[in-house]
């Protein structure tokens, strides 16, 4: 009975050693993938944690939980550099870090986890498959991430995109104010450059445009201008802005009242920044829609203009 004992014992020893041979004292998992994208729109979707779940794959569970093919992604912190996570897929659980480290107008961005190896035969090998999955499921969630923020409309939050100048002359004229215009002040300007060029012979080509800038507490520095076919001699009060024929701009699409197109000058700003670009003249906003008739600001669409080179 004895030998007996001894032989499965000895048996047991032969089969599970090389267990502890093969599979790892330390269980890994670590993915890495670089994101086309600058280093600040990838902090903005991943430091805060609120904005997971515009690009998670998944489902969000609460505030900091996300779950993914059966894996649970718990937030445990925000830094400056990352996130720090628990994943866990069943009773298998790993505490990892999510950082980015900035490149030329990139990002790497790498998942670190570790833990220690059961020294239970059986467990050790369940848990080396488990981490194994871990390490397959981590890079498809990394690899969307990556698709999310390398479309731009969802990195900045519009469609930003670079045209050429084709109205190059604008008739413009400039007010200041103590208080936000309103629409009424705004088109009775337009409709007097319009009636400007009429009389000189010129024709409007786009849409009026608009620029308007907080200089203190309690002024507003207003710009009007309507894009027209030909260069004329201004009257007073007004002049002739030139824009190089054939330029660049950098224009984003926005639909919405005030607050949305502030948000959106704001986002052109940071892609100009991300991208190196210089604006070597004033912005304006395309009023497509008449404003003064559509009250509804959920409806107006707006295009930003930015001459850049």
């Amino acid at each position: 009975m004895k030998k007996t004992v001894l032989i499965i014992l000895a048996a047991i020893v032969i089969i599970a050693a090389p267990i502890y041979f093969i599979i790892p004292s330390t269980l890994t998992v670590s993915n890495q993938l670089t994101v086309e994208a600058s280093d600040g729109v990838v902090a903005k979707f991943l430091v805060h944690q609120h904005r997971w779940e515009k690009w998670w794959p998944g489902t969000k569970v609460n505030e900091k939980q996300f779950a993914y093919e059966g894996v649970q992604f718990t937030i445990n912190k925000t830094t400056n550099s990352g996130a720090n996570v628990d994943l866990q897929q069943g009773n298998f659980k790993l505490d990892a870090d999510i950082s980015y480290l900035a490149e030329d107008f990139a990002a790497k961005i790498s998942l670190q986890a570790q833990r220690q190896s059961s020294m239970n035969p059986v467990k050790r090998v369940m848990d080396y498959f488990a981490a194994r999955d871990l390490q397959y499921k981590t890079g498809l969630v990394l690899a969307r991430f990556k698709t999310f923020l390398e479309d731009q409309k969802n990195a900045y939050g519009y469609k930003i995109y670079i045209n050429k100048v084709t109205d190059p002359f604008l008739l413009t004229t400039t007010a200041s104010a103590a208080t936000y215009p309103d629409m009424q002040s705004i088109y009775s300007s337009i409709e007097n450059l319009k009636k400007e060029a009429i009389a000189k012979g010129a024709k409007m080509t786009n849409f009026p445009m608009l620029n308007i800038t907080q200089v203190g507490s309690k002024e507003y520095q207003i710009s009007y201008a309507i894009p027209i076919d030909k260069k004329i001699t201004p009257g007073k009060g007004s002049i002739i802005n030139n824009l190089v024929m054939g330029g660049n701009l950098l224009i984003a699409d926005v639909k919405g009242g005030p607050n949305t197109v502030n948000d959106a000058f704001e986002e052109v700003r940071i892609y100009m920044k991300d991208h190196k670009l210089i604006a070597p003249a004033m912005p304006f906003e395309s009023m497509v829609t008449d404003r003064y008739l559509e009250k509804d600001t959920s409806k107006w669409v707006t295009k930003i203009y930015y001459p850049i080179f």
